[in-house]
């Protein structure tokens, strides 16, 4: 999964520095609960100032340092920062960084050495993805970065060729009695098909060449249309593509946001728990993959961690263990997402919610 790459030199820089972590929620609909986001984060920072009652004098002026920085970065009034979430890390040095979240979260406030970035993680999604539109004939091809959409390509079928002013009249005089043809019609309805089909070959390629690495790709448009593109697709792009049929052709792009949101939210998810199960059979099979908290600990001490996944519960049970790991993990260059907590199935009862793909087996799995 995509990570920001500012967001991570930030917390790579600022690592054992002591940091301010504020995480604010999206505005609610309702207009009566719309401040009370405000009244969670003065108590977090109330929480946090107690805390630090018996700390030394310089953590305790580095943190109101911290504070009134975050609270310079907010937006005046009584709205919430966005109509998403936001996030803002400062540290004591007196840098900060302010981003807001591709999704609604939870306002919280935590003090401590590094940013916390999990509730971050919690929230994020793909950073990239294409969108395909698909029907008999027309089609377009987008880019979904950071919330908004790109116009890549846009490929029409060609039109019918002319079939001539005879074809499907009736025969003239003289003309043989056994001669067999096609009608306009049925001629024009040839050429329509065969021109469906190049469209979708067009598509097929161009979707191929523009698809980045592990890049996502949603298909909408006309039922058939994108049932057949998603089925011709090569096997590396359809393991990362899903049919979203809420993304009709005349469906604004502004409108499209929220749907391509939700799909790859869903598309996340389901390609998760697929990695999960095959990062068990390979801890299994030749040791490139650690399983649960000890195993995965061992793999980031050495460098090991090509990528993590945890669950939800396991960081709520575990909250800085799990935080100390993912940094761990991102700071060698690792793939680290969130997957979705199954209750009571093999994922959390046996991994302790936490996998990892390894670049190389651990020596005591050999």
């Amino acid at each position: 999964m995509y990570f920001p790459d500012d967001l991570l030199t930030f917390i790579r820089a600022h690592r054992d520095e002591l940091t301010l972590s504020v995480y604010i929620e999206a505005a609610p609909n309702d207009p009566a609960a719309r401040r009370n986001w405000r009244v969670r984060l003065r108590q977090g920072l109330n929480e946090v100032r107690d805390s630090l009652e018996s700390a030394p004098t310089d953590e305790q002026d580095a943190f109101e340092r911290c504070a009134a920085e975050v609270l310079r970065r907010l937006p005046s009034g009584d709205t919430a920062p966005s109509t998403h979430g936001w996030a803002c890390f400062a540290a004591a040095s007196g840098e900060a960084f302010a981003t807001t979240l591709a999704d609604s979260t939870e306002t919280n406030v935590s003090w401590g050495p590094g940013a916390r970035i999990v509730p971050y993680l919690r929230h994020m999604t793909e950073g990239r993805a294409l969108v395909v539109r698909i029907d008999r004939e027309h089609a377009t091809i987008q880019r979904w970065h950071d919330g908004a959409l790109e116009g890549l390509a846009r490929l029409e079928a060609e039109s019918p060729h002319d079939v001539g002013t005879h074809m499907g009249d009736a025969a003239r005089q003289g003309f043989h009695g056994g001669t067999r043809g096609r009608t306009g019609t049925d001629e024009e309805q040839r050429q329509k098909l065969e021109a469906a089909e190049r469209l979708l070959a067009d598509v097929r390629a161009r979707l191929v060449a523009l698809a980045e690495a592990h890049e996502p790709v949603l298909i909408g448009g006309a039922a058939a249309a994108s049932a057949r593109l998603f089925d011709q697709l090569p096997d590396v792009l359809a393991a990362r593509a899903i049919v979203v049929p809420a993304l009709t052709m005349p469906l604004a792009d502004a409108a499209a946001l929220g749907v391509i949101h939700d799909a790859l939210i869903a598309l996340d998810s389901t390609m998760r728990m697929r990695r999960v199960t095959e990062l068990r059979e390979l801890a299994h099979a030749r040791g490139r993959a650690a399983v649960g908290y000890a195993p995965a600990r061992a793999a980031a001490d050495l460098g090991a961690i090509a990528e993590l996944i945890f669950s939800e519960r396991a960081w709520q049970q575990h909250p800085d263990r799990i935080e100390d790991l993912v940094q761990r993990a991102l700071f060698e260059g690792a793939s680290v997402v969130l997957a979705p907590t199954f209750p009571n199935t093999p994922y959390d009862r046996e991994t302790e919610g936490i996998i990892a793909g390894l670049r190389f087996p651990l020596p005591t799995a050999r």
